[in-house]
């Protein structure tokens, strides 16, 4: 396969997994309120909005609409500080820890499957290649194209759901 069909082959790859969905499932999961639920189990279960927002990269107001909806659903409460009045707490419920760990249970169930079908060398090979990948779209990898660099150590955001 010459370099022009390869390149093709990635588009048309790239292009049929978002089509048919593959991991979109897992993907929806892992946004929004789900993703905010899990940073407060990972971080002792309380932090501020504005830490949520920039952990998230989303905006003050996104943040604010995500605590809202969470609240509604009782996965979340916030507490005013006692020290400053003005600033919010965001904590998880019982109920909220619950669904992050069904969600984790899950994840790790659907890794498993996969890992069984494909392989622990060849899971361990997916990672190494689309930390790379997380890499190289976040302008980490310096450099020509056609260059075999070895990415650095990836950030908090590395793919690791199965090890």
């Amino acid at each position: 396969m010459n370099r022009n069909e390869l390149l093709d082959s990635i588009v048309s790859t790239i292009a049929l997994i978002n089509r048919d969905g593959t991991f979109q499932s897992l993907q929806k999961k892992l946004k929004g309120e789900n993703i905010l639920l899990a940073r407060l189990f990972e971080t002792g279960g309380k932090s501020t909005p504005g830490v949520l927002a920039e952990f998230l990269d989303i905006t003050a107001s996104r943040v604010t609409a995500i605590i809202h909806a969470l609240e509604n659903k009782e996965l979340v409460c916030r507490v005013s500080s006692g020290t400053d009045r003005r600033k919010v707490i965001v904590e998880i419920t019982e109920k909220g820890k619950m669904v992050v760990e069904g969600l984790r249970a899950e994840a790790l169930h659907r890794s498993q499957i996969i890992m069984d079908k494909i392989g622990e060398n060849d899971t361990h090979e997916f990672l190494r290649i689309m930390n790379k990948i997380i890499e190289i779209e976040k302008g980490g990898c310096k450099g020509t194209a056609g260059e075999n660099e070895t990415p650095s150590q990836p950030e908090k955001e590395e793919v690791n759901i199965v090890e």
